[in-house]
């Protein structure tokens, strides 16, 4: 899609992540068209244009009348009626999406719209804010963005998205549906059930709620995702509930294991400090850093391997992909 003409987008859903993605277009002169079913939301990202290639429109088929590419950005409970629209609508081109859940959203695109030419999406980006009033031009920034690979996924329009998400200056991570939501539910979904936790606990232990007048940096970096609003993370957790259940398990064995270790009074075990130790190694490794540069075949093959091994899009060019490996760890 890195072409001579930029292609259309229309961005369905102009809430946090589709918002700051329309006015990220917007900003940059790509034609963009966004559309939201709430008319004040529209009202509030036409306060945000000045002159240039972007443009609210009143309906969802004015959106998608000259769009190449359409990208559903709306919540997961409101995935099936948009997908049936967008088919009743006739729409032929490219579609992705933004939600944080891939296999369930993807079977569902594949049952009501058996022919779209489909390719699920996910930029790890966001914030315990939501709504177009905290989107951001800036919030995409250098993201990384998963890209699905499934067995069913046309390679040429996974290309032609990866091409178009690289040129906006960001990281296309390419992984299964299924390897994305297993990987998901460990890095974004139970730190959202672990903050929520954590922070009932801090007001209604012992001592009340005096415990929230002496919270400061701890408190507040591990508990920062529970203002997300409930129904949003309700819905990630009914709809990844297979893989947030199984990483679940392993945690919940280590903190009963460290628990019964402080009740008993006995010395902490040496497998507790080998864990302990461990995060702490595997924290400081994070976020993973570059590390050697490669070129790769735009096959699915070498694509997926890629993606298993950390690594990371970041140009797709019309022989090989550009792609960065990451720093391995000592």
């Amino acid at each position: 899609m890195r072409t001579a003409t930029a292609p259309t987008v229309a961005v369905l859903g102009l809430g946090l992540i589709g918002g700051s993605l329309f006015q990220l277009l917007h900003g940059r002169g790509h034609p963009v068209v966004g559309y939201d079913i709430d008319p004040a939301t529209r009202n509030l990202a036409n306060s945000r244009l000045d002159n240039g290639c972007g443009k609210v429109v009143e309906t969802m088929s004015a959106a998608l009348e000259a769009a190449d590419l359409t990208v559903i950005a709306v919540p997961l409970w409101a995935i099936g009626q948009m997908i049936d629209e967008v088919r009743h609508i006739g729409y032929s081109g490219l579609i992705t999406d933004v939600t944080s859940v891939k296999t369930s959203v993807t079977a569902t695109v594949r049952e009501r719209f058996p022919e779209a030419r489909w390719v699920g999406g996910h930029p790890m980006t966001g914030s315990e804010h939501s709504g177009f009033a905290a989107s951001s031009a800036t919030l995409l920034d250098g993201c990384v963005w998963v890209l699905c690979l499934d067995d069913d996924t046309p390679l040429d329009d996974w290309l032609r998205l990866a091409r178009w998400v690289t040129g906006l200056g960001c990281r296309v991570v390419p992984v299964s549906s299924d390897d994305h939501d297993q990987a998901v539910a460990r890095v974004s979904h139970i730190p959202h059930a672990i903050a929520a936790a954590l922070t009932i606990t801090a007001a209604d232990g012992p001592g009340g709620r005096g415990a929230l007048s002496m919270a400061a940096g701890s408190f507040r970096d591990a508990t920062r995702v529970a203002a997300t609003a409930p129904e949003i993370t309700a819905a990630w957790f009914q709809a990844n509930a297979g893989a947030i259940a199984g990483a679940l398990t392993p945690i919940i064995d280590r903190l009963d294991r460290l628990r019964d270790a402080l009740l008993t009074g006995t010395p902490l075990s040496e497998e507790t400090h080998r864990w302990l130790q461990q995060a702490h190694d595997i924290r400081r490794m994070w976020p993973p850093q570059a590390g050697s540069t490669a070129q790769v075949p735009p096959t699915a093959a070498a694509i997926t391997d890629l993606g298993r091994a950390g690594g990371w899009v970041t140009d797709v060019g019309p022989t090989h992909l550009e792609v960065l490996l990451p720093t391995p760890h000592k």
